[in-house]
């Protein structure tokens, strides 16, 4: 019961502060006076005297170094504040008074206007008392309240949350006026110094994570207090209050992943954990929270962007629940140079089995490059080396292979020398051609002459080729077989001729020829069985 009363009072202070008016304690430091501080801090300077009475202070010129004073809040100067926008990306605008136009970097934000980030967009702003908020895309926002005290450091900071994603991280308050509150219209969250996340989705429910620190949730209709420590979040109920506290999903684990990245798309891929079905994967500058470049929702535990500029980097990843609770963060940082980008290669083809000894290596020119690096090896390991090639202009390069598997890979030269990251490795192979067969005996079948040589593997065909002298100059038979035989008609009795035979694989390749063997064809056909044999000479 104590516990709710006090979460009930916290909640009241942080959401109706003018209930909570309260003394703000004041330092004293060497040198100062009454007079100087209420100059300084008072809406009133001639105040000084009622401080003096407050304080029961004996001389309002000599204060004790260190000693507290109390001054009320309602004694404060307070004015409006002012928000400023630090990192804008994308299309984002500011609407004050139903007039729209673009947000930049470095504009300041009044009590009022809204902000609306559109798709692949966002934007981060920064408070009078340092805290930062980090707006995702299709967001809409009010800056509802931001008023500050004089030059106490506190601010009174509220934001209405339309639609969309937030991610604060709220400076610690300082009491007692201090206050960072978010609204919307199914939750209210109240903090004093702390990190967290909150979401709205049209027309659906709110959630919120708490990354650090504590925040109380509360309906916008009131009703019961949440409170929500680090690791806890809460989701909005049918009836607009918030769920008992939850335990947020457990962070990603990223062991493993590159901590240099040189090709583009990007690609990061994480294991699953149980019962995840969503992840959101975000990248931020390695320099700064508040400067976010890319942001999407995944159903697979990997991220896949197109492109990014070179440069040092943060991965953010988090598991997101069917209800759109997201979890606990798990953080990878990451260095990318994938620039100069490297040549895309031409020739020959990936995989491609080749039979000539002289190959050519192709490949296309990036704009911006002057030069390229060529390495070739037998090994995907690339070592050793038996080509590496660092100053070549031209686009082409012809290299001598032997039986077995090639890679090679390239790098572009910038104007001003710089070397870019390799490309994948590409891979040929040099295979033989396809040995000539050897012809066996002929046979006698059906009063003809049977020419037979030994069947090829699946796919080869065979070429035959018949001439009257050894050197084929002029051809009598030029046939491609799909069988590894030719009948050898009656119109060759009585003759000599040459024969030979060569084998041609499924893709074209044709080997070489067998080595012409020479036929003295009898004209009676009887005394073949008994002449053929030893009249078949081998040249």
């Amino acid at each position: 019961m104590k516990s709710a009363a006090l979460c009930a009072q916290l909640l009241l202070s942080l959401f109706a502060p003018s209930l909570f008016a309260a003394d703000w304690s004041y330092a004293v430091r060497p040198g100062d006076t009454l007079s100087e501080i209420a100059h300084h801090y008072l809406k009133h300077p001639g105040d000084w005297a009622r401080l003096q009475v407050l304080n029961e202070v004996k001389d309002p010129r000599r204060l004790t170094p260190g000693e507290k004073l109390r001054i009320p809040v309602d004694w404060l100067r307070q004015g409006a504040a002012m928000a400023t926008a630090i990192h804008v990306r994308g299309d984002v605008v500011r609407v004050l008074a139903g007039a729209e136009q673009p947000l930049r970097a470095g504009d300041r934000l009044s009590v009022g206007e809204e902000l609306r980030t559109g798709a692949d967009s966002n934007a981060s702003l920064r408070f009078f008392d340092g805290s930062r908020l980090l707006i995702a895309a299709n967001s809409r926002i009010t800056l509802a309240r931001m008023k500050q005290y004089g030059n106490t450091g506190m601010a009174d900071t509220a934001i209405r949350l339309h639609e969309g994603k937030l991610d604060s991280r709220v400076s610690r308050q300082q009491s007692p006026a201090a206050r960072y509150r978010i609204e919307s219209q199914a939750l209210n969250l109240g903090v004093r110094g702390t990190e967290f996340r909150f979401g709205v989705a049209p027309n659906g429910p709110a959630h919120a994570e708490v990354l650090s620190g504590r925040v109380l949730a509360a309906g916008a209709r009131g009703g019961a207090v949440v409170g929500l420590d680090a690791g806890y979040g809460t989701v909005s109920r049918a009836d607009g209050g918030p769920s008992s506290a939850r335990a947020l999903a457990p962070p990603p684990r990223l062991a493993g992943l590159p901590d240099r990245v040189e090709h583009l798309p990007l690609r990061f891929a994480w294991a699953a954990g149980e019962g995840i079905t969503r992840w959101r994967a975000q990248v931020f500058s390695e320099a700064s929270d508040d400067i976010l470049l890319l942001d999407d929702t995944f159903t697979e535990p990997s991220a896949k962007w197109p492109d990014l500029p070179d440069g040092r980097y943060r991965l953010r990843v988090h598991a997101v629940a069917d209800d759109g609770l997201e979890g606990r963060n798990a953080e990878h940082v990451f260095v990318l140079a994938a620039r100069p980008e490297a040549p895309l290669a031409l020739a020959p083809a990936e995989g491609r089995a080749i039979r000539a000894q002289s190959v050519m290596l192709r490949w296309a020119r990036p704009q911006g490059v002057s030069g390229f690096r060529l390495q070739l090896a037998d090994s995907p390991k690339f070592d050793p080396l038996l080509v590496d090639e660092s100053e070549l202009s031209d686009v082409e390069y012809p290299v001598q292979v032997h039986d077995g598997e090639y890679y090679w890979r390239l790098a572009s030269i910038a104007d001003d020398g710089r070397q870019g990251p390799f490309s994948l490795a590409h891979r040929f192979s040099h295979v033989p051609p396809p040995s000539s067969p050897a012809l066996e005996e002929p046979a006698l079948e059906d009063d003809a002459l049977q020419l037979r040589w030994p069947a090829g593997e699946p796919g080869q065909t065979f070429r035959l080729q018949l001439s009257p002298d050894a050197g084929f100059s002029s051809v009598l038979v030029n046939e491609q077989l799909s069988a590894p035989s030719f009948r050898l008609e009656r119109e060759f009795l009585g003759r000599s001729v040459f024969v030979r035979v060569q084998t041609i694989d499924s893709d074209g390749v044709a080997g070489p020829y067998s080595a012409p063997q020479q036929i003295e064809v009898p004209s009676s056909l009887p005394a073949w069985p008994l002449l053929f044999v030893p009249l078949i000479l081998a040249l």
